[in-house]
């Protein structure tokens, strides 16, 4: 059983109340074995995506996206070297996985189990607590979905009733946003409060006076939910450059909500081409701050960066 306390982070602003389960970090469960969101590793007796993505089976050095076959590909060549830079001598057979979302983390998953041929399960979770405590079992995958963190324990029971060995043939893979670090519906309100100033940052400094904050939260709030996935791939880049486009008004919000509920607008990709297309047309006159991010967004997913708001990444 946890113990859990409560703190209290407050300035002028309203309260944010966190739930406190003893202090950790990284380090003590996986020590350098951190992968970045850019495929390349903390620990440098392992070769990144740059200089041995061709070891990875991969055509180029585009990062590929979490939900996307590539990326499986990128994660069992991270934990095969894993047991070779640990000296261990026994091939991986099993995967236990940990997540957050179903979209990325679930799918990321499901591509890697049916790469590796592990013995596989995962555990996607996040606290609602305005629903009774439950889990949705997908018996195929061996996808375990709760709506309680609490309920790993009762997943871990399940799993080692299968005959899991969990052992040194056993990789255990953590995504880290929203799941180690600020798990979501517990802590996540940290990240998201300090994202939330840094787009607020980003947008000032992009429109100026005329950056309509109350119409951002709004909107951000609205298309910061799992059935925006498809076009904002969970990818607070993606999701800020949206609520900014939105803010010019070169787009309208209830435009793109008719265009997604209608299946005409599928991907982020897409949306960026809408941009193109209506920059091209020059129906709104846009300053030089905006037309800079526009091309540096677009540049940035040319080349398969999964964090194409450069901007915005540095206010945060």
């Amino acid at each position: 059983m946890s113990l859990s306390t409560t703190a209290t982070l407050a300035k002028a602003e309203p309260a944010t109340t966190l739930q406190s389960f003893g202090r950790a970090k990284l380090a003590d469960y996986f020590a350098d074995f951190v992968i970045y969101r850019n495929l390349e590793p903390l620990d440098r007796r392992i070769k990144g995506l740059k200089s041995a993505g061709y070891k990875m089976g991969l055509n180029n050095d585009t990062i590929p996206r979490k939900f996307e076959r590539d990326y499986a590909r990128a994660a069992m060549w991270f934990a095969t070297e894993g047991q070779r830079v640990r000296k261990v001598s026994k091939t991986l057979s099993e995967m236990l996985f940990i997540g957050d979302t179903l979209l990325n983390d679930g799918q990321a998953y499901k591509n890697l189990r049916a790469l590796s041929e592990w013995k596989s399960a995962c555990f996607i979770g996040a606290d609602r607590l305005e629903q009774d405590p439950n889990a949705e079992i997908d018996e195929e995958e061996n996808l375990y979905h709760a709506n309680r963190w609490a309920l790993m324990g009762e997943w871990m029971q399940q799993t080692a009733a299968q005959d899991f060995h969990l052992d040194q043939r056993t990789v255990v893979i953590v995504d880290i946003d929203k799941t180690a670090l600020g798990a979501k519906g517990r802590n996540d309100q940290v990240i998201d409060k300090a994202r939330i100033q840094g787009i607020f940052r980003t947008m000032d400094s992009v429109l100026g006076k005329d950056f309509d904050q109350a119409a951002f939260e709004r909107q951000y709030s609205e298309l910061n939910r799992a059935r925006y996935h498809t076009l904002t791939a969970d990818n607070q880049d993606f999701l800020a450059y949206i609520c900014l486009v939105l803010n010019t008004g070169l787009i309208k919000y209830d435009e793109l909500l008719t265009q997604f509920d209608n299946g005409s607008l599928h991907d982020f990709e897409q949306f960026v081409r809408w941009v193109d297309s209506r920059m091209m047309g020059g129906a709104l006159r846009l300053g030089e701050p905006f037309r800079q991010v526009h091309e540096a967004v677009g540049a940035s997913l040319r080349i398969g960066d999964p964090t194409p708001f450069k901007r915005f990444r540095r206010q945060e």
